[in-house]
């Protein structure tokens, strides 16, 4: 695959050891020993929401009823 084919842009995930898959790297067009530059792409520019969920901590069942109670009787159901 030539430059001229190659995609300009892709994403690719970067395993937890660091690694990229070869497979992701193919099908962009790279080979071994192409120089890559990572580029952060800010949260309001993503197109999916892919990890940009924060770590939540465990609810408790207590507190998920006493939420629910609160939202119900904001709303006056009962």
């Amino acid at each position: 695959m030539s430059s001229a084919e190659s995609p300009q842009y892709g994403d690719v995930v970067v395993g937890i050891d660091g690694s990229i898959p070869t497979d992701q790297l193919v099908k962009l067009g790279l080979r071994p020993g192409a120089h890559l530059r990572a580029v952060v792409v800010p949260d309001a520019q993503r197109d999916t929401i892919a990890g940009a969920l924060p770590e939540l901590s465990e609810v408790a069942w207590e507190d998920f009823e006493a939420a629910s109670n609160a939202a119900q009787g904001d709303l006056g159901v009962a």
